[in-house]
Order: structure tokens, then sequence, then C-alpha cells
């Protein structure tokens, strides 16, 4: 199976002009937004078709056109369960099992679905579609992928106890969904005079929940597993009142297709999709083969599962994901707190394996967890600041504090060493990564702390003050745990790791997170070229800067941040190019060859463009191109994490510098990112990258 350029349906046009904004200049030629588009310089996608046939006719084409929304959910961090993301990794898969090649034809309004399916435009509809009367008339839809509760979402003040309180209520909700339905059949049966009021169909719940918090409207309506992870960054609202129970979920076809259907369900049925298939089970390898699914256990943080610019990556999620691969396993992530909370949903069936970089220990072992076989060995270092405190010896330990967290290891490390009559000041700090210590250690709050070097590897790619001082004891396994039950999953694991570990993938894999690239170089000789020149792309820039209504100047100074003009560079996690763009990202773009100057040009532009929508209109011109590049270096949905963060801590959620920034940094600490429903983000990285550009540009201003 291969992948074919999407067709878009949809595009909105960037309207910038920082230039005009910082520089006071007027505006030269070109500096207007364009009305048109031409991607001459792009991937040239396959032409779109019609075809309205089932199965045979589909197959003519050779291809399977898969319909979604526009980067639907792809940066949202799943937590547990199937997200959206793999919905579209598992559609493909149906694809290949029909032997057809994959199209996704991406649009930007959920209610142009069934219309871009019925115009024969695509072939089937990928996404989280509630089961509706009128829908039914119009398509088929797939066996149920799962059933959610439609809730009404009010303040807390105006919480509803009974349905008779509905009366005169003002609901918004959003054009082309099944809720204005659920609202018309409830107000008929119990004679209710309810106002409600439609918004576009491009309307975010998010944006439908800060609109209720500032009291434009009264309630809107919200299916129960997104109101349970959104609320919690609305502490002022409640969904409390059920309107309609048990409503499924599905995926759609044209009523001409029911060969396609019959063959979908059939894949859906042998795939078990359906919800409970994450229910607690104690599993061994027999039972997640039948299942077809591998249920890792892991933690949210910089080493095993985190998301970066809307890809999900990790080194223990890579392994796991290869492993899952070769035994043809579709791969579930459920993400806990604290290794405590790991080891407990083990030993409950929540997971089939911890994968969280988890130091094998005599300790853990006595809980009753049992290890594969090492895939990664480690030092146990005493960390401290080079303009700090210096020992040359355990013995000097005592004179000095340690900052731990008592989950870990290290805790009985140090315990250990009181035997020996050494006896530092321990402080502990419950729940708390590497990170979060190095950055208590940099505050000074204590002299040392203890890290796995290949922890201190990634942070020392960010940090320049960090020293190691001693080697606390001998090497250390990192490994995976299970129950002591499941020795036939150890058994493939053990011989997986055995495979793989020190070839060609597990190495690539190990130097792409703990030995490459993610440190921020300083240049201080940064090179400007002559002749009035900023770049040697400068004339793929121009053109494609004028259509998008940008300037070029912005352009070449995030070029520049990206891969200091190198078009063949490419980032740990894989981003390519002179704008370091996913290529999942620029597929959906529709483009493709991103080591290919003006086709890495194009994608990062366009994606520019597509990540200024995701802003409301408040936003002053500048705030909204700080809000853009910084979306475009850590992702959308950790710039909404921090918007909503920086609104709950009496910051100015309009503002990036000063403002929004200093939430953006507390998104790496725990007691914040856990909360936040896009998860643990290296907040230092978007704040750096943001300021570079702008103090670049404004340097390329007087030069240019």
């Amino acid at each position: 199976m291969r992948l074919i350029p999407p067709v878009l349906l949809g595009s909105a046009a960037w309207l910038l002009s920082l230039c005009l904004l910082l520089s006071g200049c007027s505006p030269g030629p070109g500096s207007q937004p364009s009305a048109t588009r031409d991607n001459s310089t792009a991937a040239v996608p396959v032409p779109s078709y019609i075809e309205l046939g089932d199965l045979d006719a589909i197959g003519q084409h050779g291809l399977l056109r898969l319909i979604a929304p526009r980067f639907d959910g792809a940066d949202a961090l799943p937590r547990e369960g199937i997200p959206i993301a793999q919905y579209q990794q598992l559609a493909e898969a149906f694809s290949q099992q029909l032997g057809l090649d994959v199209q996704w034809v991406f649009v930007d309004e959920f209610s142009e679905l069934i219309p871009t399916l019925l115009r024969g435009e695509g072939d089937l509809i990928v996404t989280n579609m509630t089961v509706t009367l009128p829908r039914l008339e119009q398509v088929y839809f797939s066996r149920a992928i799962n059933k959610v509760n439609e809730l009404l979402v009010t303040r807390r003040s105006d919480a509803i106890a009974s349905l008779e309180q509905l009366d005169e209520l003002t609901v918004s909700v959003p054009s082309g969904t099944a809720y204005p339905d659920t609202l018309t059949k409830l107000a008929d049966t119990h004679n209710l005079q309810l106002k409600v009021t439609l918004a576009p169909s491009s309307t975010s719940d998010s944006e439908l929940l800060s609109s209720i918090q500032a009291g434009e409207f009264q309630a809107t309506v919200m299916d129960s597993d997104t109101a349970a992870s959104l609320l919690l960054d609305y502490p002022e609202l409640s969904a409390g009142t059920i309107l309609k129970k048990h409503r499924p979920i599905a995926w759609a076809v044209r009523k001409s297709s029911p060969t396609l259907l019959n063959r979908l369900n059939e894949f859906m049925v042998s795939h078990h999709l359906e919800t409970s298939a994450n229910q607690a089970q104690l599993r061994d390898w027999t039972q997640i083969k039948t299942r077809g699914r591998l249920r890792m256990l892991t933690l949210n943080n910089p080493a095993s599962y985190f998301m970066w610019r809307g890809e999900l990556v990790g080194f223990d999620l890579d392994l796991m994901k290869k492993f899952a691969e070769q035994h043809q396993l579709h791969l579930s992530i459920i993400i806990k707190d604290d290794i405590d909370e790991l080891i407990s949903a083990l030993m409950n069936g929540e997971g089939d394996v911890i994968a969280a970089s988890l130091t094998q220990s005599q300790d853990r072992e006595a809980l009753g967890l049992s290890f594969s076989r090492p895939y990664l060995k480690v030092s146990e270092q005493l960390v401290g600041r080079r303009d700090g405190p210096k020992i040359s010896s355990l013995e000097e330990l005592s004179a000095y504090s340690v900052g731990i967290n008592p989950s870990t290891v290290y805790k009985e490390r140090l315990l250990a060493l009181q035997a020996q009559d050494i006896k530092p000041r321990i402080q502990r700090y419950p729940a708390t990564s590497t990170e979060q210590l190095i950055d208590k250690l940099m505050a000074a709050e204590f002299d040392f702390t203890t890290s796995d070097s290949h922890l201190l590897a990634i942070e020392n790619s960010h940090r320049d003050n960090l020293e190691v001082n001693l080697e606390l004891g001998n090497e250390a396994n990192i490994a995976w745990a299970l129950r002591p039950d499941q020795e036939q999953l150890k058994g493939q694991l053990n011989a997986f790791i055995k495979k793989e570990y020190r070839g060609l993938f597990y190495n690539i894999t190990y130097n792409k997170y703990f030995k490459n690239s993610r440190k921020m170089r300083q240049h201080k000789a940064d090179r400007i070229f002559v002749d009035s020149s900023l770049s040697p792309f400068d004339s793929l820039v121009k053109p494609l800067a004028q259509q998008y209504g940008m300037d070029w100047r912005l352009v070449i100074a995030q070029m520049y941040q990206e891969s200091k003009f190198d078009p063949k560079a490419e980032s740990f996690a894989g981003a390519q190019g002179l704008m370091q763009v996913m290529p999942r990202t620029a597929h959906e773009m529709g483009f493709s060859d991103l080591t290919n100057p003006a086709n890495s040009i194009s994608a990062g532009m366009a994606y520019l463009d597509w990540l200024e929508q995701r802003f409301p209109g408040e936003l002053d011109l500048q705030e909204r191109i700080y809000f853009t590049l910084a979306a475009y270096n850590a992702g959308a949905g950790h710039v909404r994490d921090a918007r909503r963060l920086a609104r709950q801590q009496g910051l100015d959620p309009n503002r990036w510098f000063g403002e929004v920034e200093q939430a953006m940094l507390m998104l790496a600490k725990p007691e914040y990112y856990k909360k936040a429903r896009f998860g643990y983000v290296r907040g230092s990285e978007p704040v750096q990258y943001v300021k570079s550009i702008r103090d670049r540009y404004l340097g390329y201003l007087q030069l240019n």
C-alpha cells in the first residue's frame, strides 16, 4: 500500500505582514494577500475524480479515498484507548487489506463530510461521526466504534437539576452535528421552549466552552468523552445533565456501497474496535494476539512518550511500535501519572506491559514485577551545577542536600549509604520527573540530584550548567515490566530485544533521542548573504510569501531557525527539509519530497496558514504571529493549553511575551501538564523559538 497525495477541500489565506507592525515600513509590492494560489512549486496531487459505485467500481481506480476533517484530533495527546489518529491508521490498514492505495480527502468543515461522500469525491468517512436518523437517511454507518452520552454543559452556578429547568434556556451548538436534533426532540417530548442557536460547524468545543465561561450564552451540548477531557480546563463549568444516552459513533459509506460496508464491518470485528477491547483484563501473549492489540502503560515524559508537532514520539514508544508492527498488533497507549500508578494499573490488568524507562531493582521485583531483558544500560549519576558545590567522593556527600523522587530507585541508593555512615540531607519530591528535579537544582533548592545517564543526555541537550560529580553505583538495567504470569509475552519481548539491541534500528532510535539534534545551538556569527539576499532560497520564498500575504523576511528568519538553510536537515522526530515539516503534515497539506526546497517551503507556509486560522479573531496582528510560530514549533494543542492555563493563572491569554509564554513554561511541570489536554511539553523550546525568530527578523529589517 502507498499513500497518494491528498485532495484538500477548503483553505484559508494567511493575512500577516509583520513588517508593517514592527518596523513601520510602508507596504511594498506583494504585501497584500493574493486571492489565488499558484502551487506550481509543490508536489502535484493525483487528480480528483467522481465515483459513486461499490467496491468493484472503487477498486478500478486502485484507490480507497478516505474522508476526514483536516487534522481531526491529530495534535491531541491520547491518554488511553484509541485516538483519532489511530482510526486513520486502522483505515489505512483496511485499505491495505482490500489491496488498494490510500488517498486522504481532507475537508475544513465537519458539515462537509457527508456531502463530499455523496458527491462521489471520497469513499469512506473516517472520524467520530454520531449516528442519527437524518444521517441514516443519507448514508450507511459501520458498526459502532464507540458509544457516548450527550451532556448539557453550563456554568456551575447555572447547573440544571431537572428537565423542567431547561425551559427558556439558550443553548448554542455547532451546525452539522447531531445536537440540534437531540434538543428539538427533547423540547417536543417535554414541551420545552428551548432557545437553540447554531454556531458555525467549524466552531471548536474549546471555543464553545470559553463562550459559556465568558457569559455569551448559557449552555452547549458535548459528547461525554470530549467533556471529560476538556472540562479539566474550565473549573467554572459542569456537565451534569444527560440529554441522550449511549449514542453510537461510527464511520460512513454511501448507500450505493453495501459491499464496502460489509468488508469494513468484517475488518472492524476482526480488529476489535469496540470499546470493550480496552477493559481491564489480565492477559498473556495468546489473549493479546487474539485481540490484536497490545496495551502499553507509560509516563508522559521526554524519554518514553510525548507529543512533538502533532507527532507522538518517545524512545519506549518507538521500540514498542516496532515490536507491535512485527507481530501485526495495534498499539494502545495508556498514560499514568507516576510509577506507583503504572504498577497498580499493570497488576489490575489495565495494560499489558510497562514501557517507561523503568530501572530493574530488587525492591520492584519484591512488589511482584517481572522484568524483560534490559534494552538499555545506564549509569546512575549524581548531578550538580557547574557553578555549584563539587565533590569527588561519596563521603563528602554528608555535607550536602540531594533532591530525589522517592518512587525511583535512588531512594534505596541513598538510604543504603546510611549504612556506610554517609548521610546526605534527602529532600523528597513525589511524582517529580528528572527534568523537574533538574529545574529545582538549577534554582538551588538543593545541592545535587540524581539521574540516569540517558535522561541526563536529554537534559544536557538543552542546558549548559549541568555537571556529573559521581557515579552512584554499577551500571543499571532499564527494562520493560510485566506481571509474573506473563511468561509468553516476556519471551516475545526478550526475543525482540535480543534481535534488535544495538542493531541498526535500535542505534538510529537511540541516537535520535539521546545523542542527536534537539540541542539549540547558539551561532554568534550567523551568516548573512551579500547582494541584498538573506538566504540561497529568497527567490523561492518571495513569490509564495506574496501569495500568502506574508513578509518573506519572516519566513527566512523562521527557515534559519528550523534548518540553518540545510535542505536535507532532519529532526530527531523525523521533521524534514528547510521548514522542518513532519511528513504526515505535509501529506495532509498536499506535499511530498520535503528535501526539495520548493516543496518544503510550500508545505511550511501552507502549514503556517492553517495554524493561523486556529486562533480567534480578537488577537492583535503581532500576537497572532507569535502564537502561530509557537504552534508551528510545539503544536497548536500545546498553545491552546498554554492559553487556558494563562487565563487560570491571571495572565493575559491574548499576549505571548511575558504572559502566555510563562504559562507555556509551566506546562513542563507535572502539576500543570497532568491537567492539560495535550499533556507534557518542554515549554522552553517554543519560548526560545519565538524569541529567536522575532529577534532575527528585526535584524533582517535593518539589513534589507
